[in-house]
């Protein structure tokens, strides 16, 4: 059984994995196959980090990043974190609209990445 969150329609659903004691693997599967997942972070300070969000090419356009971000925000949330941040390619329009669309707000540039920040 699923710990973490089941998402039923379209046969998919979203998982958690305890990497580390101060991180984790969220992932999402269709059809018995995992298809993408992020690693997030926590950190003393009550910051969440996200880092390589990525779905399988065959498997985007559907959605999962943002279902895999909204996993990590509740994820944050329950674990007491305060603030979740995350970098990524100035030019991958695609993921800018997706954090922007999820309510990060873009901080600045961290070593030629955009680095976004979303109070939890």
């Amino acid at each position: 059984m699923n710990k973490f969150s089941q998402i039923t329609e379209n046969n998919y659903f979203v998982d958690v994995n305890s990497v580390h004691l101060d991180s984790e693997l969220i992932y999402i599967r269709e059809n018995n196959k995992q298809v993408g997942s992020l690693i997030l972070c926590f950190s003393p300070d009550g910051k969440a980090s996200v880092f390589s969000v990525a779905v399988l090419e065959k498997f985007r356009g559907k959605g999962y990043s943002k279902k895999l971000m909204k996993s990590a925000i509740d994820r944050a949330k329950q674990k007491g974190c305060k603030v979740m941040e995350l970098n990524t390619e100035t030019t991958n329009d695609v993921a800018n609209n997706l954090y922007k669309g999820l309510g990060f707000e873009l901080k600045g540039l961290l070593d030629d990445y955009n680095n976004y920040q979303l109070v939890l």
